[in-house]
């Protein structure tokens, strides 16, 4: 499971480079404000496919850009937990907002992955995860509230390490920085 991560990432990371060379070299591309100077931003992310706590993201001049969301809160017996990655791909933009596409996956927790059957109840659920891994695609929309902050929404078909297949929200504020 960690090589197919590693691989994702990598893959990721060289398309991001790749775009940017192209689109520098296109002389007619339409310039923005995310296809002139490389971007930077911090803030939260809320989704069940690609991480959910504090988020940071690049946007190189271009097209492409990527994040990066995680985050733990202590609950319970164990430490929920969450950490999860997307390449994002820009179909469309005025001025700071955009429209785009995406892929990520992301590793969840409800830190009971180390107790055996014999810790908990019987006759109670079994309180682990069922599909802690999550991958999958989907499209979002960003909007500018200010001249730093970005409120993005998007649309996630999530797929769930124990088979199931749903399309999920996600939510995220962030605050961009060059």
């Amino acid at each position: 499971m960690k090589f197919y991560f590693l691989v994702f990432i990598l893959t990721t990371f060289s398309l991001v480079s790749l775009s940017t060379q192209e689109v520098r070299a296109q002389s007619d591309e339409r310039s923005g404000y995310y296809q002139d100077v490389m971007r930077f931003g911090i803030g939260a992310q809320a989704g069940l496919m690609s991480g959910m706590g504090l988020g940071v993201r690049v946007h190189p001049a271009g097209r492409m850009g990527a994040q990066l969301a995680g985050g733990a809160i202590s609950g319970g017996e164990g430490v929920a937990a969450s950490i999860g990655f997307e390449g994002q791909y820009d179909f469309d933009w005025r001025d700071r907002s955009r429209f785009f596409g995406f892929i990520g996956m992301g590793y969840y927790t409800n830190g009971e992955e180390e107790l055996t059957k014999e810790e908990w109840e019987q006759g109670e659920e079994d309180p682990r995860l069922k599909s802690a891994f999550r991958a999958g695609f989907g499209l979002g929309y960003e909007w500018d509230i200010s001249n730093v902050l970005i409120f993005s929404a998007n649309i996630a078909f999530t797929y769930f390490s124990e088979g199931m297949f749903l399309p999920l929200p996600q939510v995220g504020l962030y605050y961009l920085f060059d």
